[in-house]
């Protein structure tokens, strides 16, 4: 888990808004010591020492992308890793687990609302590996928090130390207990307590734990007593209040772990049960913390703390920094922007991060408005490395790229950090080779070129145009953004000039935006790989703290590099531009070194406040030579900055979307997936394609009412089936007609409940599919008040005592001890009831479905073919499956791998890449999802007039013969090792459970 805030002492957050998109532009500023010896080969008075800058970078750059949560707060993920970012006036307390490389992201302040963490979890799911099949076992979790109360509002995470991939479940633990069927094997088990008062502020937060857990067949039970737990705590030389802290868990095996990371913020206290070793597999603990100095301090500063991982948990839970071995080092935050507002994080990292070996937990973020400086202070942990990172704000709200500084902590070490110093431009440093530009033979190789400014950090990303001229004729372009080749050159010595020409994204800072660089050199044949001798220069102005000079005498100091040793500048020149490069003029240069120049000019009085851009040229001995422009390099006559517009990030594009992703505590929600644009005309498959790929009678059903249990009221329902029958050429069905009757919960016809989008995308999905299959049936649409459970169970009541001869429930959720009660509700004589399994895969069992007197339908994926049947039907990847924690196995179900009930039964279309049209108020759509898949058995059930035969799906298990076995495809989200529970074969699997209808000859 991550879990992000603000400190404390910091002003409430202006409002952030963040599309699911990618950001165009990445920062990340940070040192190898390769680059490092030439960055500070002439080091400025404010530049880091080299003690303080040997952390190596991450390995690997991903685009930064953002992700929105149901509850209206943002993810930020940011090299893989993700940033809790709450909406204004949400709670900024986050509990973030990570399971098989899927992060799940939990506003704590939502734990107890929530009936499923499933619209929580942050990308695609990950994908399964093959393992051998093993069976279930029951485990039984309970709890009991520090006060001794049954845990009310809990995260579990059950962790397989054998194979990870094999079985993590990360659910909810309700009223003290939770319940679940996994594969038999060794396991860690982590809960993330989080209690409230009776005005929902945060009383304490918990994590309780067993590293060892074995569960065979016969399943285990486990207790955790949060009365044993102590509180951590951490103690600082100086005064300091509680910032944050954070405890990292870990489990997994010896290639892979999962982990859970849970914290408290201020005053909040924090408290962790002691755990043993692992006798299997891997297990980890680390802690990460941060204390702020009190409101009354002269100068702002912070302890930040971090207890390398260990392989237990102690009992007791204090902390401590240690003054005699402590890092010291001071930052300053500059800017060109008035008051910009930033916001930053303090990580540890660790140099051999693996799917085994996971970073330490993160804190919650920080808040600035620059220009403004603070200290640090940290502890020294072993093996462990400082990585400060920071994101702008941009003027409406928004976030852009990230900036990273990183250094390694050293007893005794007081050191400085600038975020920003002089220009920002291309530089060749080894971030991604052991050098930048090789050559091997006759090959020239470029590693990937990053910008830097004149503190040596790698920072913002030039996107633009890289081109490489041999004598004068250019033999490669390329983009600078990321840039990477290995280019064929001429035998022999020949004159290069490898040209940058790239801008920067204006919205967070108009410095450095735009930057023309060109480095030429000679390069000759080479026995074996050797760098090629650039010479390249950094500059620096002495700027105010916003970057800005003021009118009268100035001077930009410049700093020449050699990427193979030491530069040895034999001329220097340099200009500058108060038009943006429309006019020049000449500076006055002089080299008090070999390695540096100095070039004075003149502000004039009364300048315009503005920006001052500059263009230099240098020239070593060896005949190496740098000609670099860059616009805009600084400010001019702006002490307290200049604002630039801001830009905003743009949409995410279409595509499918749930239309009921999350659901409160105690509450289901809707399986319907619809697209997020709908289109003018039908699209998708309908009646004709039912009728030809189940081999269906185009007639029957007369008489007979097929019921459908919805959420809240669909006001536009009737009018939307009259769209979709007209358009297909079936007969009206109306409330005039008798054939379509709308009522409520209760069976009457008013008061009706009130409209809800995502519900009403599901009644007509529902609507539709029945009448595409049964025309000629009634339709009873028996709308619930709420999405409660108990609401919910109300309606199917009166749905199943309407005289209907099929009920369609196209929704659930998560399987809890809670739902128990309300079973009767879906039993009537001569009633079939069919519900969906959910869309979400092999994971947690889905309720109602895994009633015994429920049929469950799970979904394929269904195309035409050449086939005699003219179809090809698979196991569709989100059609949920699974084995019941609560319900017992039925007589007539004989699976083995399952002690409970297994589902689905019966299988149907539901893919929304091969989906049904449908039509609803916003228009026409190929709608997916076992949403779909539900409704069509029960219009089938009603079509075959034998619905007093399927109480349960009994009779469907006993006419297998009649049905259509799908044998391919697999819905793993664990990975059940190819087991029957997520993975189609021959005969049943809970996929699609017995197959697809083949005629009527099973219902």
């Amino acid at each position: 888990m991550i879990f992000r805030q603000k400190a404390e002492t910091t002003p409430q957050r202006v409002p952030i808004p963040f599309p699911e998109t990618e950001l165009d532009l990445r920062f990340v500023i940070s040192l190898t010591a390769a680059s490092l010896a030439l960055a500070v080969a002439s080091p400025p008075a404010t530049a880091p020492t080299p003690a303080a800058q040997t952390a190596a970078p991450p390995a690997a750059r991903t685009a930064d992308q953002t992700y929105g949560l149901p509850s209206g707060d943002h993810v930020l993920v940011h090299d893989g890793v993700p940033h809790f970012l709450p909406a204004p006036g949400h709670s900024p307390l986050a509990f973030t687990s990570k399971v098989n490389g899927q992060y799940t992201v939990v506003p704590a302040a939502q734990l107890k609302h929530l009936s499923s963490l499933d619209g929580y979890r942050i990308g695609p799911a990950p994908a399964s590996v093959q393992q051998p099949h093993y069976p279930q076992g029951l485990l039984d979790v309970k709890a009991v928090d520090h006060a001794g109360k049954p845990a009310a509002a809990a995260e579990i995470l059950v962790v397989n130390a054998d194979d990870p991939a094999r079985a993590t479940w990360d659910g909810l633990l309700v009223g003290g207990e939770a319940k679940i069927q996994i594969p038999a094997g060794h396991y860690g088990v982590a809960v993330a307590v989080f209690n409230t008062d009776d005005h929902d502020q945060p009383t304490d937060t918990e994590l309780l734990s067993q590293t060892e857990v074995t569960v065979p067949a016969t399943g285990a039970t486990v207790s955790l007593d949060g009365r044993k737990a102590n509180r951590a705590t951490l103690a600082t030389p100086l005064p300091s209040d509680p910032g944050a802290i954070v405890v990292g868990w870990e489990r997994g095996s010896t290639a892979k772990v999962n982990s859970l990371d849970i914290g408290a913020l201020g005053a909040v206290p924090l408290y962790v049960g002691a755990a043993g070793k692992a006798a299997t597999g891997k297990f980890s603990f680390s802690v990460s913390a941060r204390s702020v100095s009190p409101a009354n301090a002269a100068k702002p500063y912070r302890y930040f703390f971090g207890l390398p991982k260990t392989d237990q948990i102690p009992a007791s839970q204090a902390y401590r920094i240690d003054a005699a071995k402590m890092s010291t080092v001071d930052i300053n935050y500059p800017t060109d922007q008035p008051a910009q507002h930033l916001i930053g994080w303090d990580e540890w990292t660790i140099p051999d991060e693996s799917a085994a070996n996971q970073q330490p937990p993160d804190l919650p973020y920080l808040e600035w408005n620059a220009p403004a400086s603070d200290r640090l202070y940290t502890n020294v942990p072993a093996k462990q490395g400082y990585l400060g990172q920071l994101r702008p704000e941009l003027g409406d709200g928004q976030l852009d790229g990230q900036l990273a500084r990183a250094f390694q902590p050293a007893a005794g070490l007081h050191t400085t950090v600038n975020w920003r110093t002089g220009i920002i431009a291309p530089a060749p440093l080894t971030y991604d080779g052991s050098c930048y530009l090789c050559r091997t033979g006759d090959t020239l190789q470029e590693s990937g070129a990053m910008d830097a400014d004149y503190g040596g950090g790698i920072g913002q990303w030039s996107d633009g145009t890289a081109t490489l001229a041999e004598d004068g004729k250019q033999i490669y372009t390329g983009s600078i953004l990321g840039a990477a080749f290995d280019q064929k050159a001429a035998a022999g010595k020949h004159r290069y000039v490898y040209t940058m020409d790239g801008t920067h994204d204006d919205s967070r800072t108009a410095l450095s935006d735009h930057s023309v660089i060109a480095w030429g050199f000679d390069s000759a044949t080479t026995a074996k790989p050797a760098p090629v001798g650039l010479l390249w220069a950094s500059a620096e102005f002495g700027a105010d703290k916003h970057d800005s000079l003021a009118p009268g005498a100035a001077a930009m100091t410049i700093d020449f590099h050699r990427t193979d040793g030491v530069a040895n500048v034999a001329k220097a020149t340099a200009q500058v531009s108060f038009d943006s490069g429309k006019t020049w003029q000449d500076t006055a240069v002089t080299r008090p070194t070999s390695q540096r120049a100095r070039a004075a000019f003149t502000i004039p009085a009364g300048a315009k406040p503005g920006y001052l851009s500059v263009r230099f040229h240098g020239q070593d001995a060896a005949g190496s030579t740098v000609d670099e422009t860059v616009d805009k390099a600084v400010l001019v006559n702006a002490p307290n900055g200049l604002a630039t517009s801001a830009t905003s990030i743009p949409d995410a594009p279409a595509g499918t979307k749930e239309a009921c992703p999350a659901a409160a505590a105690g509450q289901v929600r809707c399986y319907v997936l619809k697209p997020a644009q709908s289109s003018a005309a039908p699209k998708g498959l309908a009646r004709a394609d039912f009728l030809s790929a189940y081999k269906l009678p185009a007639t029957g059903g007369n008489g007979r009412t097929v019921a459908i249990v919805d959420a809240f009221d669909d006001p536009t329902a009737e009018a939307d089936l009259a769209v979709y029958r007209t358009a297909y050429g079936l007969p009206a069905c109306t409330t005039a007609n008798g054939c379509f009757k709308k009522v409520n919960g209760q069976g009457k016809p008013a008061p009706l409940p009130p409209a809800d989008d995502g519900w009403s995308s599901e009644i007509s999905l529902d609507l539709d599919m029945v009448s595409a299959v049964c025309p000629d049936c009634k339709i009873e649409l028996v709308e619930a008040g709420d999405a409660s459970t108990g609401a919910m169970a109300a309606a199917e009541k009166t749905a199943t005592s309407s005289g209907a001869v099929a009920v369609s429930n196209s929704w659930g959720g998560d399987e809890t001890g809670a739902n128990l009660p309300y079973t009767a509700a879906f039993s009537h004589p001569g009633v079939a009831v069919t519900a969906s399994t959910g869309d979400r895969g092999y994971r947690q069992a889905s309720w109602p479905a895994t009633l015994s007197g429920v049929i469950a339908v799970g979904g394929t994926s269904l195309t035409k073919s050449a086939s005699g049947r003219g179809w090809t039907e698979s196991a569709w990847g989100g059609s949920g499956s699974g084995c019941s924690a609560y319900t017992a196995k039925p007589a007539w179900q004989k699976d083995p791998h399952c002690s409970g009930r297994t589902f689905a039964d019966i299988s149907a279309v539901a893919d929304p890449a091969t989906g049904v049209a449908v039509y609803d108020r916003d228009g026409w759509g190929t709608a997916g999802g076992t949403s779909a898949s539900a409704p069509l058995i029960a219009a089938m059930i009603a079509l075959a007039g034998n619905s007093s035969a399927l109480p349960s799906a009994q009779y469907i298990y006993a006419h297998a013969s009649s049905l259509n076995d799908v044998t391919t495809g697999s819905n793993a989200r664990w990975n059940c090792g190819g087991d029957y529970l997520c993975t189609a074969g021959k005969g049943y699997d809970a996929p699609t459970g017995l197959g697809t209808p083949n005629g009527l000859g099973a219902l």
